[in-house]
Order: structure tokens, then C-alpha cells, then sequence
């Protein structure tokens, strides 16, 4: 639709792309919430500014990335990364809730999985302008770590207000198991998971794996996204999951975007290039 991604722009720490259409992105009304009580727990709601021919618009909570450390529902200094994401959706008829969620050193497994829970719980509760029957669910690296656990533990997304919902969930570029061949990362994992151990007990991979078939069988449709450029242990893992996933029952599609990095899906959203992957998602979404 709109040709090879122009991805060096597209990353460009100044976001000339997103600058370019700043008028665009922030004409999409934005409203923030408190979600839970800590302070960090606020999310951004992204109207759509035309209503829709079926009723209330559709809900898509989006989980950002930053590799358990680091991440914001609308990034400093720019005030464009993620609002993009937002208006982009919205713009095309969608509802969207972006959240903000704890962070380590400040959390343990499965706070992070937590977090999301208590979002999406929110928003169907208390977002009266989208329908809450009809709940979509996109993670972004860490964010999907988060939303792919909050989906495996019973503890969580079966256990929710949300069970039934939701029609489907996206995982892009998510480190379905994490391995020590990633160390700064693998560092971080141990802290957030508790040790070595358990890191190996409790990523996505490992949970699924512990998952009861019953259990998959009644997980949304899941689409998995990769980069056509990943670190090497994202799409293995992915694969492997998909595989697996499949095999015991649940619905996984895959999906490469060539010519996109780790980071630029998520960058290329209102920017004019490689936002193909959007439109694909706008079309699942609305049916």
C-alpha cells in the first residue's frame, strides 16, 4: 500500500515522519485516566472522531515496550511515540486505551501480567463510549511478555472480566523465551522474575507449555507479527510458539514485515510509511 518502509526516517530519534504530521496526530481527542492506585497506573483513551455504522466502535488496548525498564504511554520529548499508535487506530474507527504499567526494579512476576489485567478490567468497565464485548489486545516486546503471561496464567486473563471479550490479540516482536543469549536483557529478567530458574519456569513459551489444552483452546484468535529484521531469538521463539500453540488447539497466525525493524512497526504509524501492517490490523479488527 505504501511501499517499502522508509525504516532509517521512520527510527530517526527525531521523528521527522511523526513531526510532519504532529497536526494530524494531536487532532484525535485524548482523554487520561487513573486505572488503579499507583501513581504510575494512568492510561490515554483515543476517541474516534466519527461514529461508527455499528454502533459503539471496537476496543484495542495497546502494551508497549522498553524492555521491562523503561516505556511511557506518550514519550518525552516529542510527545508523539505512542500518541501516533493512538491516532492512527482511532482515526479508522477504533477505540484505543494505551496504558502506562510498573516498571522493574519496581515490580515482581507477574505484577507486569497484573497490570494489564487491571487496564483492560477498567476500560471494560468503565469506557462507555467503546464496546466492551468487543475487546482487542496488541503487545509490543515487553508489553507482549506482559499480555502473552496475562493470557497463559489462570490466575489472570480466565479469571477476568475481560474472558469472552476479547476477540483476539496481536504479539509483535515478543520474546516468547528468554535466554541468557541476550544477557543485558537476561539480567533484567532475573530481577524481574526472581532468578535464573525462574526465568525459565515462567516466560510466555513455558507457560504455554504448562498451559492445559482446554486452557489454549479458549484463548482469543492470536496473530504474531515479526519484523523481517529481529534480534534472532524474537522469531524463533515466536515460531516455536505458534507452532505449539497450534498444535494443542489455539489459532495462531504469523506475519513478517519486511523491511521493518524491532522498533519501527510501532514508529510507523501516522507517519506516511510502512504502515501497512496497520491497515492489515484495521481490517481484522473490523471484520
Amino acid at each position: 500500500m505504501d511501499g517499502r518502509p522508509r525504516t532509517k526516517e521512520i527510527v530517526d530519534p527525531t521523528y521527522p515522519l511523526l513531526e510532519a504530521n504532529r497536526s494530524v496526530i494531536e487532532s484525535i481527542r485524548r482523554e487520561t485516566f487513573t486505572y488503579g492506585s499507583p501513581d504510575v497506573h494512568k492510561l490515554d483513551v483515543y476517541y474516534p472522531p466519527f461514529p461508527g455504522s455499528d454502533g459503539l466502535p471496537p476496543i484495542l488496548a495497546f502494551f508497549y515496550g522498553g524492555g521491562l525498564v523503561r516505556g511511557s504511554r506518550s514519550s518525552p520529548p516529542s510527545y508523539l511515540v505512542h500518541n501516533n499508535l493512538g491516532a492512527f487506530f482511532a482515526s479508522r474507527g477504533i477505540l484505543v486505551v494505551i496504558p502506562d504499567y510498573r516498571l522493574v526494579p519496581g515490580i515482581t512476576f507477574p505484577e507486569g501480567s497484573e497490570d494489564v489485567r487491571d487496564a483492560i478490567e477498567w476500560t471494560i468497565e468503565n469506557v462507555a463510549e467503546g464496546d466492551s464485548n468487543r475487546v482487542f489486545l496488541l503487545g509490543h516486546s515487553a508489553g507482549g511478555v506482559h499480555l502473552a503471561s496475562y493470557l497463559l496464567l489462570p490466575s489472570l486473563y480466565r479469571s477476568s472480566s475481560a474472558f469472552g471479550r476479547v476477540h483476539g490479540a496481536i504479539l509483535m516482536g515478543v520474546p516468547c523465551e528468554i535466554l541468557p543469549s541476550r544477557p543485558q536483557f537476561y539480567a533484567i529478567a532475573q530481577h524481574y522474575y526472581g532468578s535464573a530458574k525462574k526465568v525459565s519456569a515462567n516466560h510466555p513459551l513455558s507457560l504455554l507449555r504448562q498451559a492445559e489444552d482446554s486452557q489454549i483452546c479458549s484463548l482469543p484468535p492470536i496473530r504474531n507479527i515479526m519484523a523481517g529484521s529481529e534480534p534472532r531469538a524474537i522469531p524463533t521463539s515466536m515460531r516455536t510458539f505458534a507452532r505449539e500453540c497450534r498444535k494443542r488447539g489455539g489459532t495462531v497466525d504469523e506475519f513478517i514485515l519486511e523491511g521493518h525493524d524491532h522498533l519501527s512497526p510501532v514508529l510507523a504509524l501516522s507517519s506516511g510509511s510502512g504502515e501497512d501492517w496497520g491497515y492489515d490490523v484495521v481490517r481484522w479488527i473490523m471484520g
